[in-house]
């Protein structure tokens, strides 16, 4: 979408919706109050009757009278934009109350200010008597308002908007911007609660109709896009249309062309959405076009429908009137775009439950997340300055992994050689020009040859070999990577094969693909090197494979292991690759690592059946999931936590869905996925290395600033914690309570203790002496007797009427 000002021919980009709701709000607030004035006089939870009411500091979040932060303060909803911008920046679903019976509670429905979203009242009902009544947030308990404070606590809305930050240049502001564009595209989520096992009764058995393989017109357009065929219908279809088929392999038209390829839609109606009460009206009304088999696929394969719709827009060619492209476009458009949306369509378009059978055998795997382009920003000559956000790195996926068909929730840095290829610069520019329609240019991402020498330190391995493999160039990491993760190199070097990318003269991928093709073709060296990994402790930690879960049968599951003299790889399967990062072990060998296991395959008339609980397949072969936390089991038909980011496998109970960091509940259920763990937004930014001011408590995305007591402020912000007073080059002194930076002015006035004898302050550099609560100067710390004043520091004295003596005598000098 874009907008034509009136008095110009030059169309200028339409503000995403998020955004221009979110300027509305604010302007709409702006009008009525000022920022600091939002929420004023609101009592305070923590001081109670001490504290007048909420005072707002310009630009520190806490109040003026009693120093707590703002969001202890007992504010109304309705003073303050920051609870909606949260969810609006971060585009998850605000709370919404609701009534809701809970028997722990009352034999009624009680009113609660927060239900997790697009969940059913049963499945809510589990889910808040799982927490415990402590953390029920019924509207007007503590519980609620801990949520609350919680939620700004997690996410600080001043860490998503400039607007709510005090003066950031524009250097700043654009730095924050992109750290929350990052927030929103790589990390931020928020959970599903769902019942595990939900879809089929127990002992169910439900026939599941085989799904076609692809027609050999489909298997042509499958090679030509690169990726593996899967086994679904409606994608099938799609391919192997031969307009579809032909307008993918044509060159990029000049101009605009019109593409109608199917004459009939997908379905007539949404009626067969119609019961399902998961589902809003609009939401609904954006299915118009999309049949029940074909919204699954659309979900399960999204990756698959994004690179041939992404293919049919660069070559010019418009499909808003076929009447099956048209409304595939427009759901993967508001799928990928719109994440209320989406959490809607994944409440109705879940997982089947994982079982002994997953897939029919061979099946390959396409990762159903949808490819993301990376966000095209425009920078000036200050925006490249080394900043702490130039630093942040975060879990993203490379656009390798989808360009070879790689699993997206696997950690592949565990493999530091195979994540250096994946991360390569020259090998993405080099999938860029192939998916533009150029000739790829000759990858080189190391001119370095290899240390080959480290061979030496595998024990075993016979000097022929060792001779053999030096020759090429391979190290021990090398070697150790390509026996590791072989399946991946397979789909990496067909990936490069198919794209014609060369590498020749790469000192890296040149020697793994030669070991790769001995490996393929050679059982002899590869029981050899089996062997000799085999007997080193812990000879391959780093591989990217996910941990196999408990209980979970090593049925082979593909056809593409790398190796075709030997059984496929375990945990290979379609589902198996959907799960999150893997939790990694210490693996002692090759062999123990079960890479290529002896298992024989299910007969085949099983291969129709999907088993269900502990009568239909057995008590042993029902698949255990333990929590992401605990790593406890959570047993089927109990109320679990999903989050997406962490993939389709993974849950968490109730109580666990914890930040990683300062395990406390994630509030509303909105969680930062990283590295594999989920965080709150707060410690997110602690993980990430990102400063955060002690003093206005925002994010610093500016190269100078001061550290000072253990923690860093923004230079203009370092300042009298009482009189706002600038501290850059001036003594101060930390406050005792908060250790907050104090001038000596306000330290003196407020603070310090004054001497019994002189009345004058003792200063935070003088020295002291104390009696309980009476205070002297070192100086002023002498006998009170008449005409005495001897110094009584380190001698014996005594205190009447709060002054200090040396001896019975002058106590009588003065005092009868």
């Amino acid at each position: 979408m874009s907008a034509v000002s009136p008095n110009s021919c030059v169309e200028t980009p339409k503000a995403p919706e998020w955004l221009s709701k979110l300027e509305s709000r604010r302007e709409q607030l702006k009008r009525s109050k000022l920022g600091h004035e939002a929420g004023a006089g609101a009592p305070c939870a923590e001081c109670k009757d001490k504290c007048p009411g909420l005072d707002l500091h310009f630009w520190r979040k806490v109040c003026r009278n009693c120093k707590c932060p703002k969001i202890q303060h007992v504010c109304p909803d309705d003073d303050d934009a920051t609870g909606w911008a949260q969810f609006e920046i971060l585009g998850q679903i605000r709370a919404k109350p609701a009534y809701i019976k809970i028997k722990a509670l009352a034999s009624q429905p009680v009113q609660l200010e927060w239900v997790p979203p697009n969940a059913a009242p049963d499945v809510v009902t589990d889910y808040m008597e799982k927490l415990g009544t402590a953390q029920i947030p019924v509207a007007g308990s503590d519980a609620a308002l801990k949520r609350k404070m919680q939620l700004e606590l997690q996410v600080p809305p001043h860490d998503l908007d400039a607007a709510l930050c005090d003066g950031l240049t524009e250097t700043e502001a654009i730095q924050l911007q992109q750290y929350v564009q990052k927030l929103r595209e790589q990390c931020v989520g928020q959970g599903v609660v769902v019942r595990l096992g939900d879809r089929l009764n127990h002992a169910q058995v439900e026939h599941v109709a085989p799904a076609l393989m692809p027609t050999q017109e489909a298997q042509q357009t499958w090679q030509s896009l690169g990726l593996m065929p899967v086994a679904d219908d409606t994608l099938n279809e799609l391919l192997a249309n031969p307009k579809v088929a032909q307008a993918l392999a044509s060159p990029a038209s000049a101009h605009p062309k019109l593409l109608v390829a199917f004459s009939e839609p997908l379905c007539e109606s949404t009626a067969q959405f119609e019961e399902n009460g998961a589902l809003r009206a609009q939401t609904r009304e954006k299915l118009l076009g999309i049949s029940k088999p074909a919204l699954l696929s659309l979900v399960t394969h999204g990756i698959v429908y994004d690179k041939v719709l992404g293919i049919l827009q660069e070559k010019k060619l418009n499909i808003s009137r076929d009447p099956k492209l048209g409304p595939i476009a427009e759901f993967r458009k508001e799928y990928v775009n719109n994440p209320q949306f989406r959490a809607e369509i994944n409440t109705i378009c879940p997982q089947p439950p994982m079982t002994p059978i997953k897939s029919p055998p061979g099946t390959p795997f396409n990762s159903p997340l949808p490819l993301k382009n990376p966000v095209q920003i425009r920078m000036g000559a200050q925006m490249r300055q080394d900043t702490p956000m130039r630093r942040v790195k975060f879990g993203g996926v490379s656009t390798i992994v989808y360009d070879c068909g790689l699993p997206a929730n696997t950690d592949y840095d565990r493999d530091p050689v195979f994540a250096q290829i994946l991360q390569a610069e020259p090998l993405k520019h080099a999938f860029q020009e192939a998916r533009a329609g150029r000739a790829p240019s000759s990858v080189v991402i190391s001119n370095i040859p290899a240390p080959v020498a480290s061979l030496a330190e595998l024990r075993g391995l016979n000097p022929a070999t060792r001779a053999q493999l030096q020759s090429v160039g391979l190290d021990k990491n090398m070697l150790q990577s390509a026996v590791s993760n072989a399946p991946y190199y397979d789909r990496l070097f067909r990936s490069l094969h198919d794209k014609g990318i060369s590498h020749d003269q790469c000192h890296l991928l040149q020697p793994m693909k030669q070991v790769h093709d001995w490996l393929l073709d050679d059982d002899q060296l590869l029981d050899e090197i089996d062997k000799v990994f085999a007997d080193m402790a812990n000879g391959c930690k780093d591989i990217s494979y996910p941990k196999p879960s408990l209980g979970e049968l090593p049925t082979s599951q593909s056809s593409d292991s790398g190796f075709h003299s030997k059984p496929p790889t375990p945990g290979y399967g379609s589902e198996d690759l959907t799960a999150g990062q893997g939790r990694f072990a210490s693996i002692p060998g090759i062999e123990d690592m079960n890479m290529y296991p002896s298992c024989a395959g299910m007969p085949e008339q099983f291969q129709q059946l999907r088993l269900h609980g502990d009568e239909a397949s057995g008590k042993n072969s029902t698949r255990t999931i333990l929590c992401a936390d605990c790593n406890q089991p959570i047993a089927m038909g109990e109320v679990a936590v999903k989050a997406d980011r962490a993939g389709k496998e993974i849950a968490w109970h109730p109580g666990c869905f914890k930040c990683i960091t300062c395990r406390e509940l994630l509030a509303d259920l909105v969680y930062f996925f990283h590295q594999g763990q989920v965080f709150c937004g707060r410690d997110l930014a602690i993980r990430l290395k990102i400063p955060r001011c002690r003093a206005c408590d925002e994010l610093i995305f500016t190269k100078e600033y001061t550290a000072a007591e253990e923690a860093t402020f923004h230079i203009k912000h370092f300042c009298c914690y009482q009189c706002d007073e600038p501290l850059a080059g001036q003594q101060y002194i930390a406050d005792e309570k908060s250790n907050m930076p104090l001038c000596l002015l306000c330290y003196d006035r407020l603070f310090a203790v004054r001497c019994q004898r002189c009345k004058v302050a003792i200063g935070p550099a003088d020295q002291g002496v104390a009696w309980g609560d009476v205070h002297w100067h070192a100086s002023c710390f002498v006998c009170a007797g008449v005409q005495c004043s001897k110094p009584l520091i380190g001698g014996r004295f005594c205190v009447k009427e709060n002054m200090p003596f040396c001896s019975p005598t002058c106590v009588r000098s003065l005092i009868n």
